[in-house]
């Protein structure tokens, strides 16, 4: 597979995945561009393992600091109004300390290495699930297993990033 055909589907997933929690074509398009351009400026390879999980997270911060930006400013779109929250807590105050922006990047590098050193049945299980929205029902259709082995795949996914994070 080309490379233009790996970012052609990145892509395509990553802009259905904003959609689907909410934003706008557009609005979604916007996201997908800053994910890659963020991607691409840490040095990461679009065809390495972690490249989807890394960018799914990417654009789904983005999305959420386009709701909190929203939320400061008092304008809301009518694709993302149901996302916010009246009370005062749900609106941030301010990007994150640098200390702060530190450890987010290694926590998320620590998590993406060890999805990577999963099993691949039980990597492909967790990313469908978190990264893809997927029921259980429709990995288990995807992938040929039973409910219950996606279940089971996941719980370990869960273990083991908790065991990282513990540990």
């Amino acid at each position: 597979m080309s490379l233009d055909q790996v970012f052609a589907g990145l892509r395509r997933d990553l802009m259905a995945y904003v959609q689907r929690r909410g934003l706008s074509a557009e609005d979604a398009e916007d996201v997908a561009q800053e994910a890659f351009t963020r991607f691409h400026r840490a040095g990461h390879d679009l065809t390495g393992p972690d490249a989807r999980p890394l960018l799914f997270v990417i654009a789904r911060n983005l999305q959420a600091d386009r709701w909190k930006a929203a939320g400061r400013t008092g304008v809301r779109g009518t694709d993302d109004i149901h996302a916010l929250d009246a009370s005062p807590r749900a609106v941030a105050s301010e990007a994150p300390a640098a200390d702060q922006q530190l450890i987010g990047r290694e926590n998320l590098a620590a998590a993406a290495r060890v999805i990577r050193a999963l099993p691949p049945r039980t990597r492909d299980a967790f990313l469908l699930h978190r990264f893809e929205d997927q029921t259980y029902v429709q990995i288990a259709k995807r992938l040929g297993v039973s409910v219950s082995m996606v279940e089971k795949h996941i719980a370990e996914a869960l273990r083991q990033l908790k065991i990282s994070r513990d540990g």
